[in-house]
């Protein structure tokens, strides 16, 4: 359990590192973020951030966007190497616990508030377990099992659990013969065409890149600044990313009987805003066959906090969930 001290928390992504403050009198502190380009490496990031405070903490708490199995790891979209064991050392911590990303922001899910969220479809939630996608640098995934407490409520870690995911790098699969193109492209750029390479970072870029006809992908923020001017390229391209989205959280559902509901959240979503085609969504989300019935009855949301990932972290350094990761050192009070 977390005792009275600050811990450092950090939500590292392939494109920008937010850090904060945390404890459980206080809360989640002020959120610093910066470009992870401008920093060499976790270390050096985290020691930036550690300057500015009065006070050097002595347990932290890491999300990252990478599979997280112990040693030395290469995050999947940034060329950084993350040692836990060598972090801890360089910033002198008692304790260090790293999570993937959107683990972290799986356990947020039971700290959100009906404001901290807009459904795209209400339903009553069922039995099944709860799943959060999220298209931004890459495509996050993860399901959080169960629910929290023991008999007596109390938050024991024992009931509830993440499990962690990597389903953005399956193989891109759609019923029809449209996106030949983009397969074909996927064969000669990449080796292979993932969920990923369509629905993170450039994917919007190259179905707009595909339905106009060109073949360098713009910029994501520009095909939403397209779209909302009206461009019918960037239209159609926003409504495919939508339906595949759709497509691809409604075989996650499926995959691991999700009928607790489907959390959204991510960059590029936030970059759409209202661009984005709920009605496209939906439609590919319930196009499940046999179990197109049982797939309207699932709640879907869109996360608008910005610090479920923190939130997350909260709990699963609280004992309130259990998570997959890597563990140094003893995270008591002092």
């Amino acid at each position: 359990m977390a005792g009275a001290a600050h811990w450092l928390f950090a939500d590292v992504g392939g494109t920008n590192v937010r850090i904060c403050r945390w404890s459980r009198e206080s809360g989640i502190g002020s959120i610093a973020r910066s470009p992870a380009d401008a920093s060499p490496g976790l270390a050096e990031a985290l020691q930036g951030f550690e300057r500015s405070q009065g006070e050097a903490a002595t347990r932290a708490a890491i999300a990252v966007a990478l599979p997280v199995r112990g040693g030395p790891m290469r995050m999947t979209n940034r060329d950084w190497i993350v040692d836990p064991a060598r972090l801890r050392a360089a910033l002198q911590l008692r304790a260090l616990r790293v999570v993937n990303d959107f683990v972290a922001a799986a356990a947020g899910i039971p700290a959100l508030g009906e404001r901290d969220t807009r459904p795209l479809r209400t339903a009553s939630a069922g039995p099944g377990c709860r799943l959060l996608i999220g298209p931004g640098t890459g495509l996050g995934a993860a399901v959080l099992v169960g629910t929290a407490g023991g008999a007596t409520g109390e938050a024991t870690g024992d009931h509830e659990r993440v499990l962690a995911s990597e389903a953005g790098h399956m193989g891109l699969a759609w019923q029809g013969d449209e996106l030949a193109p983009l397969h074909a492209l996927g064969r000669a750029r990449w080796g292979r065409l993932s969920w990923e390479r369509l629905l993170g970072g450039e994917g919007l870029g190259w179905l707009h890149a595909w339905r106009r006809g060109a073949d360098v992908p713009s910029p994501p923020a520009e095909v939403a600044s397209r779209a909302a001017l009206g461009e019918q390229a960037a239209r159609e391209a926003v409504t495919w990313f939508s339906r595949l989205l759709g497509a691809f959280a409604g075989d996650l559902c499926l995959a691991f009987g999700a009928n607790g509901g489907v959390w959204l959240t991510g960059g590029v979503l936030d970059g759409l805003g209202d661009a984005f085609d709920t009605d496209a969504f939906l439609q590919a989300f319930d196009d499940k066959g046999r179990y197109a019935a049982s797939q309207r009855e699932v709640p879907v949301r869109r996360v608008l906090a910005g610090d479920l990932a923190f939130r997350g972290l909260a709990r699963i350094v609280e004992g309130a969930c259990r998570a997959p990761g890597v563990a140094l050192g003893e995270a008591g009070p002092d």
